[in-house]
């Protein structure tokens, strides 16, 4: 249709209504072609991390050539319009000043136009330019908060995030995420998995603090309180309370509850996805612990041998 519209149709004599119609459609055309790319661009690693530096040098053509091209565009049909509001022939509308180069110029940046697009349309089939789409592996765990990208880290103003890098607040991130699954796991699992897993009394006595925070504000969300973060050794320190700035001026994490011993935090988007995986997970080990007493128990009725205990899985 572009090329049609842009390339193809001329009226040569008729009314301004209709050229200024047809200016219409024949600028519409690039624009819609420039938004198409628009839309394929947004799916990129670099658009989605805001790496415009890196998007620019990677496809500097089209955003130099596209400008250009809808410059020329609006000027050429500007001549023409101009020309037949004052009833000036097609014939001699090549003698107005500078409507010839004008002209020329212009058919050859469209060329070179639609060449760009097309190569433009190879240059993102590059797998590299996407981040890695796999299917969630069953046995990985759902994250809490996720990660940040760089644009955003830096609307952080420097008084919150400090002199925390992105980097270290990612891998913060990771931890926090690492916390929130225990803390459920640890919820979820009945004293007899607890035993089975061989959890430590620090475990036991941790389950036992957040079994206190629970109530009806976190029944059907995932939350983990500002004290729990003493539990990491990555988290500790000025990082996790960095983390905890940024994450909260972002609104990524909101306070739900506040106390004089602690505040609960919550990622409101998420709900309770952390504690069903939870109680899917400590249901598979449940599966383990029955089937591990049931070899066990054949095995000690045939040699007298008392079962094998499972390592533990919790710290």
């Amino acid at each position: 249709l572009d090329i049609g519209f842009n390339s193809i149709l001329e009226p040569k004599e008729s009314h301004v209504s209709i050229v200024i119609l047809l200016t219409c459609l024949q600028v519409a055309m690039p624009l819609c072609t420039q938004v198409f790319l628009l839309v394929l661009f947004m799916r990129t690693r670099l658009l989605q991390l805001g790496n415009f530096r890196d998007l620019y040098k990677r496809f500097r053509p089209l955003f130099i050539i596209s400008p250009l091209h809808m410059a020329l565009l609006l000027a050429v049909r500007g001549y023409r319009i101009e020309a037949l509001a004052k009833d000036t022939p097609w014939v001699l509308t090549w003698d107005l000043n500078g409507f010839l180069a004008l002209y020329v110029v212009h058919k050859l940046v469209t060329v070179l136009f639609y060449f760009v697009c097309y190569q433009t349309l190879l240059g993102l089939g590059d797998p590299d330019l996407y981040f890695e789409r796999t299917a969630p592996d069953a046995d990985s765990f759902p994250e809490f908060a996720r990660q940040l990208a760089p644009r955003e880290f830096r609307s952080v103003p420097q008084i919150i995030r400090g002199s925390v890098a992105l980097e270290a607040v990612n891998e913060a991130v990771e931890e926090l995420n690492r916390l929130v699954v225990e803390k459920y796991q640890l919820l979820a699992a009945e004293p007899r998995e607890l035993q089975f897993l061989r959890a430590s009394e620090e475990a036991l006595e941790q389950r036992k603090a957040w079994e206190a925070q629970q109530g009806i504000d976190t029944h059907e969300i995932d939350c983990f309180a500002d004290t729990d973060l003493q539990i990491y050794p990555q988290l500790a320190g000025d990082v996790g309370r960095d983390m905890l700035q940024v994450l909260k001026h972002l609104n990524i994490i909101v306070a739900i509850r506040s106390t004089r011993t602690y505040t609960l935090y919550a990622n409101q988007d998420k709900k309770g996805e952390v504690q069903e995986w939870a109680k899917k997970a400590v249901a598979k080990i449940k599966d383990v612990r029955l089937a591990a007493q049931a070899k066990g128990g054949a095995q000690s009725g045939r040699s007298g041998a008392p079962p094998a205990q499972a390592a533990p899985g919790w710290r």
